[in-house]
C-alpha cells in the first residue's frame, strides 16, 4: 500500500469513478440531502469535527480539498483534515493561504471493500474548505456507506459553544503551543501555532457523543459568545455588542454569536441559514456564555436573559422538546487566563440566573450541570484553553451526568436520521 498527498495525478490519468453519496456527520454545504443525511462532492467543510464517510471496492483512492477564500469574519485559508483508511489514522493534512489544496490518495490496495471517513478537525473562524473530488481507480466502485455505530443507534448530540468546545489548543501540550514546528511551516503559510494544536475531534463533545454511541454536531466559534457578539467600529475600536447584529453591520468586521451560528448551515455563511432541521437531536448542550464577560460592563442581565430564553424557545420548538443541558465552567477553567476572577464571579451569577429563569418559565426540559475542576488536569494547557486530558474530564463529567439523569436514552434506539438505498 503506498500513500501520496502530493498532485492526483491518479486522478488525472485514469477513468476513476466519482463518489455519488457519502454519509455526512455534521453540518455540510453545496450538494446536500438533508433530507437523507447524505451528499456528494462539491462538499464545503466549515463545522469543527465535521466528517463524510464512503466506503468502497477497489485498489485505490483518492481526495481533493481545496481551502475556500476568506470571507466575513474568518481571517485566513487553515483548515486541518485528517484521514481515515479502514478505521486506522492514515494522514493529517493542511490547507494554508500558500498552500490551498489537499491531494490524498492511497494506491496498492486488495481489491476488496474499504472504509474512508475524512475529519475536519479545526474551526471555521481560522478557514473553511471544499471537498472538490472523491474518487477511486480503474476496477474500482463506491459502495453503500457502512453505517456507524453512531448513526446506527438514532442517539444524536448537538452541543453549541465557543473555543472550550471546539478544542482550540487542546493538543498544545504546553503553554508554547508547538511553535517551533509551526515555524517549520511558515514558509508555506501563515503560522497559527495555536492552531496547529486544535483537534476538534477529541473535544469533550465527541468523546461524549462516542461513549454513548451518539451521532452529534458541533455548532462552536472561538470568541463567540452566548449572546453577545463582536464588532469593530468605524474608529477600528473593538467593541462587545448584546443580541444579533443589526442588518447593515459589517459581516466581515463581526465575530458571530452562537444565536446567529445555530441558524447557519456553512458557519461563516450568513446567508447559508438551515431551512431544513430533520437532523433533530434528543440532547443540546449550551456551553457558551465565557466571551460574553470578557470585557467591562457585562450586558444588562435581562436583556441578555430575555434573548437566550427566545433562543431556547426556539430550540424547543424546532427539536420538538430536546434535553438542553446548560454546561457551566468552573472556576479553575476561567482563572486559568481567559476570565479575570471578577468576570468568572459575573459569568456564574447570569449562567445560574439563566436556568433559574428556565424553570420559572416552566421550561423543564432544561438542565444545569455545573462542572468541577477539582480532579481536572490543569496542566500543559495551551493559551490557556483545556488539553485534550481536561477535555476528557469534561467528557466523564457530562457523561456521568447523562448517566444519572437520563438513564433511558443511553439505552433507548431512536429513528434514524439517514436514509441509505443498498447499492
Amino acid at each position: 500500500m503506498k500513500m501520496s498527498t502530493r498532485t492526483a495525478v491518479l486522478a488525472l490519468l485514469c477513468a476513476c469513478v466519482s463518489a455519488q453519496e457519502v454519509l455526512l456527520q455534521g453540518r455540510f454545504g453545496y450538494n446536500v440531502n438533508d433530507q437523507r443525511g447524505l451528499g456528494s462532492p462539491p462538499l464545503v467543510f466549515s463545522w469543527p469535527a465535521s466528517s463524510i464517510y464512503a466506503s468502497f471496492q477497489g485498489s485505490s483512492v483518492n481526495a481533493t480539498i481545496s481551502a475556500l477564500e476568506p470571507t466575513g469574519a474568518i481571517s485566513s485559508q487553515y483548515s486541518r483534515f485528517v484521514f481515515f483508511l479502514d478505521q486506522q489514522q492514515a494522514a493529517l493534512e493542511i490547507t494554508t493561504p500558500n498552500n490551498t489544496v489537499i491531494n490524498w490518495g492511497v494506491v496498492g490496495l486488495a481489491n476488496v471493500t474499504h472504509n474512508v471517513i475524512i475529519t475536519k478537525i479545526s474551526e471555521a473562524s481560522y478557514g473553511q474548505a471544499r471537498l472538490d473530488a472523491l474518487t477511486v481507480g480503474p476496477g474500482g466502485r463506491f459502495l453503500t456507506p457502512v453505517l456507524p455505530d453512531a448513526f446506527a443507534s438514532g442517539r444524536r448530540i448537538q452541543y453549541i459553544g465557543d473555543s472550550y468546545t471546539v478544542g482550540f489548543g487542546n493538543v498544545g501540550g504546553t503553554s508554547n503551543c508547538h511553535a517551533s514546528v509551526c515555524e517549520i511551516r511558515r514558509i508555506s503559510g501563515a503560522c497559527y501555532p495555536e492552531l496547529d494544536s486544535e483537534n476538534a475531534a477529541i473535544g469533550w463533545g465527541p468523546l461524549t457523543a462516542a461513549h454513548f454511541g451518539a451521532d452529534y454536531q458541533v455548532l462552536a466559534w472561538s470568541g463567540a459568545g452566548l449572546n453577545t457578539y463582536g464588532t469593530t467600529l468605524s474608529n477600528d475600536t473593538k467593541v462587545t455588542e448584546t443580541g444579533v447584529p443589526e442588518e447593515d453591520e459589517d459581516e466581515a468586521s463581526i465575530t458571530p454569536n452562537d444565536i446567529t451560528l445555530f441558524t447557519r448551515q456553512v458557519a461563516a455563511d450568513n446567508a447559508s441559514l438551515v431551512t431544513n432541521h430533520s437532523w433533530v437531536p434528543q440532547i443540546v448542550v449550551l456551553a457558551g456564555g465565557t466571551n460574553d464577560f470578557r470585557s467591562s460592563p457585562p450586558p444588562p442581565l435581562e436583556e441578555w436573559t430575555s434573548d437566550i430564553i427566545d433562543f431556547l424557545n426556539m430550540v424547543n420548538e424546532l427539536y420538538s422538546d430536546p434535553t438542553i443541558i446548560i454546561q457551566v465552567f468552573p472556576l479553575e477553567v476561567q482563572w486559568q487566563g481567559v476570565l479575570t476572577h471578577d468576570q468568572t464571579s459575573t459569568y456564574l451569577q447570569y449562567m445560574t440566573s439563566l436556568y433559574t429563569t428556565t424553570q420559572m418559565t416552566g421550561m423543564t426540559n432544561v438542565r444545569l450541570l455545573q462542572l468541577t475542576g477539582v480532579d481536572m488536569p490543569l496542566v500543559e494547557w495551551c493559551v490557556a484553553h483545556p488539553s485534550a486530558a481536561a477535555d476528557a474530564d469534561i467528557a466523564s463529567q457530562l457523561t456521568a451526568y447523562i448517566e444519572a439523569v437520563m438513564p433511558e436514552w443511553a439505552n433507548t434506539t431512536y429513528p434514524l436520521s439517514v436514509t441509505i438505498e443498498e447499492s
